[in-house]
């Protein structure tokens, strides 16, 4: 249920702050990409059998960030914010992508 909070807290920060320099589609195309991934985590079977730290981060951290860096490009000082944009959409497709192989063969 974190990954709730946390979507809510990068949908109030990214309405908040207004200094993206995002397209307003995109960005609305990244929070709802997100936000199904959170439907699919949460509420869709089946679940993991256990926990561990390492699926915590893997499924709840790398999301949370990749989308972060789809909206704040502007963040990261050392690469273009394309680079940076690049790089989160692609996090959050394998970290997708991920979940849905464990969700169908795995669990």
């Amino acid at each position: 249920m974190i990954n709730l909070l946390v979507f809510c807290a990068i949908v109030v920060f990214y309405f908040w702050s207004k200094e993206s320099e995002i397209s307003p589609v995109e960005a609305m195309f990244a929070l709802g990409f997100y936000a199904i991934y959170i439907v699919v985590y949460l509420f869709v079977p089946p679940f993991a059998n256990a926990s561990s730290t390492q699926m915590g981060l893997l499924y709840g951290l790398v999301p949370a960030v990749s989308v972060s860096a789809v909206l704040f490009p502007h963040f990261n000082q050392q690469s273009p914010e394309i680079v940076t944009r690049c790089l989160g959409w692609i996090g959050l497709a394998l970290v997708f992508a991920i979940l849905l192989c464990f969700k169908i063969f795995v669990w």
